[in-house]
């Protein structure tokens, strides 16, 4: 009986070893995997407006000013705003850029930052609203500048409680190389005539010609995706169907 708890125990112990062994194997391997994903960092006097497609209170993380959020390895894009007090003449007063799109595809395990100036002035304010791109970069690690594209959300009116995940949306449906169409929220009709540059887009932000002839672009690229989808024989159907519509 003593020799059989001995051996029980030592059973035991073995077990546990091995326990402890995997489980430090596996937190390194976990550790490691965490280590290789990208980071970025806003610049430090900022607000993230939009991620990917959400707002950014909508995020299951909260990136903050300066402070590095991991990122995938896949194309993203990111909405934010310069905040700041500046000197205006004798006074002190909040400024608040516009939106800024910035879009890029991050390499695994790299940091980024996106570099801002820190803005004293309204001078300094206003010039980066006009010219962003002069001022705004993207640095790696090694600082390092690293290429991005670039856009300014359209902006007109009172932005007080704006949903800036839905203006978003509507920028990514335009040509505009900072568009991202994955996070337009067309689906699989994302993909097609170059990100929907003709979709319908915010009339009191995008101006009046911005929906011109696009529930026709819309139909037609609808009816083009499931055509090319469809078997050889639907495809035949389809075609004595729509021949007999217009009359040929």
């Amino acid at each position: 009986m003593r020799f059989s708890m001995k051996n029980h125990r030592s059973w035991l112990n073995r077990l546990l070893v091995a326990t402890l062994s995997l489980f430090m194997v596996m937190s390194a391997s976990a550790t490691e995997t965490k280590t290789k994903e990208a980071t970025l960092k806003l610049p430090v006097k900022s607000q993230l407006l939009v991620l990917d497609g959400v707002n950014a209170k909508e995020l299951d993380i909260k990136p903050e000013a300066n402070k590095p959020f991991p990122l995938s390895d896949e194309r993203h894009q990111i909405v934010f705003q310069l905040s700041d007090v500046v000197s205006d003449g004798g006074d002190r007063n909040r400024f608040t850029s516009k939106p800024f799109i910035l879009t890029f595809h991050p390499v695994t395990g790299e940091r980024y930052t996106i570099d801002a100036p820190k803005l004293k002035t309204m001078r300094q304010a206003e010039s980066i609203n006009n010219n962003p791109t002069s001022k705004i970069t993207l640095m790696n690690a090694k600082g390092e500048a690293v290429p991005f594209e670039f856009a300014i959300l359209p902006t007109k009116g009172i932005q007080f409680g704006r949903n800036y995940a839905a203006d978003v949306q509507k920028f990514n449906r335009t040509d505009s190389p900072a568009a991202a169409s994955e996070f337009s929220g067309m689906g699989v009709f994302a993909e097609m005539n170059n990100g929907f540059a003709n979709a319908k887009q915010d009339e009191g932000i995008y101006g009046s010609a911005a929906n011109k002839s696009s529930d026709a672009n819309m139909s037609a690229s609808m009816l083009r995706y499931w055509f090319e989808k469809a078997d050889p024989e639907t495809r035949k159907a389809f075609a004595t169907w729509a021949q007999e519509q217009v009359g040929l």
